[in-house]
């Protein structure tokens, strides 16, 4: 006779939350079966995804616009970039940004130092032909740097008016385009930008000044040319390390980012890729740097280390090597010399288990 206590047997328990399990997966599983590929819809200037980058792995084909400079006002075409011929993609991160693009997400970026977050956006707009309105972002960062300040002015005849200073944002709603804030967590002035984080109204509220209407206190963000993107180094949680001096944000913040995106460094071949597009340096110290790299990386990530080393300080590291013929003098001068004793320290034995030396012996390129 079965006694009470087996119900608590964790045997059974286990066989019966794993059969639920497994029944609810196959359930799950076959009504996302059932679910019909998108169609989408090819209006003027657009293409499909595979026909601007390549056939995307995790998403569906999605439409891309791509513009003209002519599609812009003259005042606008400068903020064009231009596209980085050595720029290596993060294939997972481009293929989710391309789906908040086309869903028109308040979309956020985040990760260590030097990943490329800023510079993905920067090449999406170069690819696309696209204004790029860059806002950086700190402490001191307030309301009137994100809406202009307003001034009395007078015309022709004596008379007063109220003129609002433009600014990065303004400008990129008035023309459209992608308005980047960068290091967006680092202020505390988000709440004026609330109702624009907001896919469904994208508006913002000028300060309120004599003589001017409610018309004209309210920017609208041109429909269907005009993004908004946010980059941090932190997905808005905070930062618990100290180093980079990001605020915590609240639920309401948060909840107005439709898609946030990690973007990690960029794996071994790629950046391998990237580093021998920049360099004429072997593949033997080319793998050798990535190996430092790695090590550095990991070192800051358990918190052994203040600073790490970004796509940006490889790339300073592999040119300083062309001009010095030293590997170690080399990082001396790109990352060595910046950082801390203990920092140093560990960049010393990372260099010495890699290379095989010290960093201050001359390791000659033989390039």
């Amino acid at each position: 006779m079965a006694k009470l206590s087996d119900l608590y047997d964790p045997k059974v328990i286990e066989s019966i939350t794993k059969s639920a399990s497994e029944e609810q997966i196959q359930e799950m599983e076959s009504k996302l079966d059932a679910i019909s590929d998108p169609e989408f819809t090819y209006g003027k200037g657009f293409k499909p995804y595979s026909e601007v980058f390549y056939k995307p792995q995790l998403i569906p084909d999605v439409p891309v616009r791509v513009f003209k400079d002519e599609d812009w006002a003259e005042e606008a075409r400068m903020y064009i970039p231009d596209v980085d011929p050595n720029w290596v993609w993060n294939k997972k991160v481009l293929e989710q940004l391309a789906v908040a693009m086309y869903c028109n997400d308040t979309t956020l970026l985040w990760g260590l130092q030097g990943t490329g977050k800023s510079c993905t956006i920067e090449q999406w707009c170069a690819t696309l032909r696209i204004p790029f309105w860059r806002m950086n972002c700190n402490r001191e960062t307030r309301e009137q740097h994100f809406l202009g300040a307003p001034s009395l002015e007078y015309d022709d005849e004596g008379r007063q008016y109220i003129k609002q200073e433009p600014t990065i944002l303004t400008d990129s709603l008035k023309y459209g385009g992608v308005f980047c804030e960068d290091e967006a967590f680092r202020h505390n002035s988000a709440l004026v930008l609330q109702a624009l984080r907001e896919k469904s109204n994208r508006s913002v509220v000028l300060p309120d000044a004599p003589g001017r209407t409610s018309e004209e206190r309210k920017l609208k963000a041109p429909s269907g040319r005009w993004w908004y993107v946010l980059t941090d180094n932190t997905c808005g949680s905070g930062d618990e390390t100290g180093i980079f001096d990001a605020e915590v944000q609240d639920a309401s913040t948060t909840d107005r980012i439709d898609m946030a995106i990690e973007v990690p460094y960029l794996g071994k071949p790629e950046e391998r890729r990237l580093l021998q597009k920049h360099t004429a340096l072997n593949e033997d110290i080319i793998n050798g740097m990535l190996d430092v790299a790695k090590q550095i990386r990991v070192a800051f990530r358990k918190g052994h280390m203040m600073n790490t080393m970004s796509v940006r300080g490889l790339l300073a590291w592999g040119e300083k090597i062309e001009l010095t013929k030293s590997i170690g003098f080399a990082l001396q001068m790109s990352l060595y010399n910046k950082l801390s004793l203990d920092d140093q320290k560990q960049v010393e034995d990372i260099f010495h288990q890699v290379f095989g030396r010290k960093i201050n012996e001359k390791v000659e390129t033989n390039d």
